[in-house]
């Protein structure tokens, strides 16, 4: 917080703390969700088999978003929240990356999915938790989902 004549205010840029860290984690979550069924039609299954099974992963994720949500809530953590939900992150994707079989491919997806969604539903908790008041939560929260937004560009512009 800055004070200038007498009049506090915070300094919020694109390059505050919580936005970095939204952004690298709404990387991840728009490359799994953009991506999902050309990865599992990739693994050898068949363009409409690809779509079904895309649904499995994003399911196991959502139920674990709640489950953490909930956990996080009752301890008043979220720090250790967030490392294990990158950690577990990055098992999938170095699964997925060494791997060329449907089977350990496929466990990635959901691997990777059960890791990146808790983390980012965390950190926007996180972010608007650590804002005073409901004007400035809301204002929080909004410049956290826009900034990770921007990560919807980065894994449709990579070659």
């Amino acid at each position: 917080m800055y004070h200038l004549f007498g009049v506090s205010y915070y300094r919020l840029s694109i390059d505050s703390q919580p936005n970095r860290h939204m952004y690298s984690t709404v990387v991840p979550v728009y490359s799994i969700a953009l991506f999902m069924p050309t990865i599992i039609h990739a693994l050898g299954f068949s363009a409409g088999g690809a779509q079904l099974l895309s649904v499995p992963p994003f399911v196991c994720a959502g139920v674990i978003v709640v489950l953490v949500g909930i956990w996080s809530d009752r301890v008043n953590l979220r720090g250790p929240f967030v490392v294990a939900g990158a950690t577990i992150a990055m098992a999938g994707f170095i699964l997925a990356y060494t791997t060329s079989k449907p089977g350990p491919g496929y466990a990635a997806t959901v691997i990777t999915a059960s890791g990146v969604y808790p983390t980012a539903a965390v950190i926007l908790a996180w972010s608007g938790g650590n804002a005073g008041g409901d004007l400035k939560k809301g204002v929080v929260i909004a410049m956290v989902v826009a900034a990770g937004n921007l990560g919807g560009y980065v894994p449709t512009s990579l070659d």
